[in-house]
Parts: C-alpha cells; structure tokens; sequence
C-alpha cells in the first residue's frame, strides 16, 4: 500500500475522532449526559481512535462512533 493512501486512513481516523469528540461535548452541552455516559463515551472514543490511528485504519473510530450513538440513543 502506498504511503499516501496510508496517510489517508490516519487523517480519517482522526476526523471521525473529532466527529466523535464533537458529538460527546454536544451531548454534554445540551444536558443529556451525565458524568458516567461522557466517561463511558470517552472510554470507547479515546482508545478506538489511537488504535485505529496505530493500525492505520478508519475502521475502530467509525466503530467508536457507532457505540457513541448507542450511547446516545440509550439515554433518550
């Protein structure tokens, strides 16, 4: 694989992490989490995304984002 397809996939990864990290403040900002669902977003968020930046996949961040909507959807 070519060194700027790889270098692609680490910017997405990292995009899909700020998608990610937006979507968590939001959800803090509006009210709808508490303190133990940002954690828990975080928790997911945080290691997805260095692993999939370490792999050099967008894979493991569009997976974080899919447990952050579960996330989500379980609080309302």
């Amino acid at each position: 694989m070519s060194s700027q397809r790889r270098n692609w996939n680490v910017w997405l990864t990292l995009l899909f992490g700020a998608l990610g990290l937006i979507h968590v403040f939001s959800m803090s900002a509006s009210a709808v989490a508490e303190l133990p669902h940002i954690l828990a977003a975080l928790t997911v968020l945080i290691p997805l995304t260095m692993f999939g930046v370490v792999l050099r996949n967008p894979w493991p961040a569009a997976l974080a984002l899919v447990f952050l909507a579960v996330i989500n959807v379980t609080l309302t």
